[in-house]
């Protein structure tokens, strides 16, 4: 757990550089393409840390951040050569981040633009999956996830607008933490889609972020001894090694002391006004980009881009109708229930190969995109597989009590 490392790091500051070495080491011996950018200059800020002598509460906890939020000394690529700029200040959250003590290890890759969930960038190369590398991350914070999950960084910084934080997490194996919507500042991140996107967390287990939301937002999380839980069904078809391994993690809820209730939600007219709001406020943000640029996008990019840019606006405005109506509607659902559970994606990580087939794309998003059109907390957890790694995504009111809810289950899954 990052909380006892802190308190191993604070007893003895001289172990910071060679736990930034073995960090770097790690990171420019990865062949999974995790990184755009390393710091190799990071032993020597570890070692010039350990000389202040004031600590902090994140004191020598390597952060990986996705390229598309800004770190002074780093260029930004947001995932595409023609789109790279150099910061002049780094962004709130890694200040933030910074401020306790995090050592920024490097910027991680993504998919181009942010816009999309498979991680193949056809610029920088694709992610490969730690337990599979034929495999995709998922993304598009496919890199930060890999970077955590592979031990090469403690913590990473992603972005979420879809399931971007969340898929990778699930695909990787390791936890993937969407607070709710405003919960971090976004200066010195790159917009996607400012009415969806949300700062997230990537790290190796839920008391992990537990600690980072205690140390960065106040918040204080215990596991529940009873509670309320709601499966949502009837949103997508799942995978057979999917369906096993999310009721293996019912179950564990339910041994945690939550008593299960299932809901059926007809999600569809959700899913279709996210991906309206997406693609609109997408193709306004990258309209420079698409014009000057769209020959040389990713097809998928490319036509995403377009398809908003094309959208009337009566769609957009109608979108933002239904997107009230859905926090509503899950705003009552939390009312009853403390927490509300789903797979996180409907496959496994398929192969690098097949990412590009029509049926992968809402096969990834189906269960994430409906807590961005709400703006909900939510996470991913790793749920028992027998094989590749496979999620439980949990959403709740507020993040205290999903977090109190995910501690739950994280004891009585044993991980």
């Amino acid at each position: 757990m990052i909380r006892e490392l802190v308190e191993r790091n604070l007893a003895d500051p001289a172990s910071l550089r060679k736990i930034a070495e073995e960090a770097l080491r790690r990171a420019e011996a990865d062949r999974n393409n995790y990184f755009l950018a390393i710091d190799r200059g990071l032993p020597w800020k570890a070692e010039r840390l350990a000389g202040l002598g004031r600590g902090g509460r994140l004191f020598g906890l390597v952060l990986a951040v996705k390229d598309n939020i800004d770190v002074v000394g780093f260029p930004t690529t947001n995932g595409a050569p023609y789109a790279k700029s150099t910061p002049a200040r780094t962004a709130a959250v890694v200040k933030m981040l910074e401020a306790e003590g995090a050592l920024v290890l490097g910027k991680t890759n993504i998919h181009e633009l942010a816009l999309g969930a498979t991680n193949v960038n056809p610029h920088f190369g694709p992610t490969r999956n730690p337990v599979d590398p034929s495999r995709i991350t998922g993304g598009s914070s496919g890199g930060s996830a890999g970077a955590v999950a592979a031990d090469i960084a403690h913590i990473a910084l992603g972005t979420d607008t879809g399931g971007s934080v969340r898929i990778p997490a699930a695909l990787c194996g390791v936890v993937g933490y969407k607070p709710a919507y405003g919960a971090f500042p976004v200066d010195g991140v790159r917009p996607l889609a400012p009415t969806l996107d949300h700062v997230g967390f990537l790290a190796r287990s839920v008391s992990d972020v537990a600690y980072l939301m205690e140390v960065l937002r106040g918040v204080k999380a215990e596991p529940p001894t009873r509670f309320r839980f709601a499966v949502l069904r009837g949103i997508a078809d799942v995978d057979e090694e999917v369906e096993k391994a999310f009721w293996r993690a019912v179950s564990a809820l339910e041994k945690a002391g939550g008593e299960r209730f299932e809901v059926d939600v007809d999600a569809k007219r959700f899913s279709h006004a996210r991906a309206a709001v997406l693609l609109a406020e997408a193709a306004a943000v990258n309209w420079g980009y698409l014009k000057a640029h769209g020959q040389s996008m990713g097809r998928d990019v490319a036509s995403l881009l377009r398809v908003g840019a094309a959208l009337p606006a009566a769609a957009y405005i109608k979108a933002l109708e239904v997107q009230r109506e859905a926090k509503a509607y899950f705003a009552s659902l939390l009312k009853r229930y403390d927490a509300l559970a789903t797979p996180t994606t409907a496959a496994v990580a398929p192969r690098i190969e097949e990412a590009d087939s029509i049926a992968v794309r809402p096969k990834l998003l189906a269960f994430t995109e409906l807590f961005n059109l709400t703006g909900l907390p939510a996470a991913s957890i790793p749920a028992p597989a027998s094989g590749l790694p496979v999620g439980l995504q949990l959403a709740s009111s507020d993040d205290e009590r999903l977090l109190g809810v995910a501690l739950a289950y994280e004891l009585s899954a044993g991980r």
